[in-house]
C-alpha cells in the first residue's frame, strides 16, 4: 500500500483526558505521520452516544436506530486504511465508555452476520493497552472485545502494545514504554504495506 492518501484512526478509551493510553497513541501516530499517513484521532470522552439498547432495528436495516454523535463515525472507521485502538484496563476488561462505543457495533454485526454485507476490504486493527496490574491474564477480556470489535468491520487485529504495572502520571511515563509505541508505530506501518 502507498502511505499517499493513507489514513489511520486513533481511537482513545480511556475514562481520563489527560491519560497514559493518550500519549502512547500520539506517540506511535507521530510515527505513522513521519511517513506520509494522514492521521485522526477520535477520543471516546468527547462524543454524545446512547448505550446500545438491543431493540434490533439494526437486523433489519444495518443501521443503528440512534442518531448521536456516533453515527458520522461508522463511516469514517469504515473508510480508514487501518485503525488503532488505545485504553487503560479496568477490572480486567475495556473501559465503561469505551465499551459503549463497541457496543453499539451491533449495527455493524447485523450488516455482516444478519444481512450478510461483507466488508469491501481487510484491513489491520491495532490495540495499545496499559495496566496497573501485573497480572498475566489482565488484558485478556479487553483483547477479545476488541478482536471482536474489529471482527465485525473486517479488520485483523495485529499483535498488540500490552504495558503492564503502570499507574504513574504521562509526563512521568519511562522513555522504554515510548520507544515501544514508536517501535508499535513502526509496525503497524508494515501492517499496512501487505494489507492487513
Amino acid at each position: 500500500m502507498s502511505n499517499r492518501n493513507t489514513h489511520i484512526i486513533g481511537i482513545i478509551g480511556s475514562g481520563r483526558a489527560k491519560s497514559n493510553s493518550r500519549r502512547l497513541m500520539e506517540t506511535a501516530l507521530k510515527t505513522i505521520e513521519e511517513r506520509g499517513c494522514e492521521t485522526t484521532m477520535i477520543d471516546v470522552l468527547d462524543l454524545r452516544i446512547y448505550g446500545c439498547n438491543g431493540c434490533n432495528c439494526c437486523f433489519a436495516t444495518g443501521t443503528c436506530a440512534f442518531h448521536d454523535d456516533l453515527a458520522p463515525i461508522y463511516d469514517i472507521l469504515d473508510n480508514a486504511d487501518g485503525i488503532i485502538s488505545a485504553m487503560p484496563v479496568y477490572f480486567y476488561g475495556v473501559p465503561g465508555q469505551m465499551k459503549i462505543f463497541i457496543d453499539r457495533f451491533q449495527a455493524i454485526w447485523a450488516r455482516r452476520y444478519v444481512l450478510h454485507q461483507e466488508p469491501a476490504r481487510i484491513r489491520p486493527g491495532g490495540l495499545i493497552s496499559i495496566a496497573g496490574s501485573k497480572g498475566q491474564k489482565v488484558f485478556d477480556g479487553l483483547i477479545m472485545s476488541v478482536k471482536y470489535f474489529y471482527n465485525v468491520q473486517g479488520i485483523n487485529l495485529v499483535e498488540p502494545l500490552l504495558i503492564r504495572n503502570w499507574d504513574g502520571e504521562p509526563d512521568e511515563m519511562p522513555d522504554d514504554f515510548i520507544k515501544q509505541a514508536k517501535e508499535y508505530g513502526e509496525k503497524f506501518w508494515d501492517h499496512l504495506q501487505i494489507g492487513g
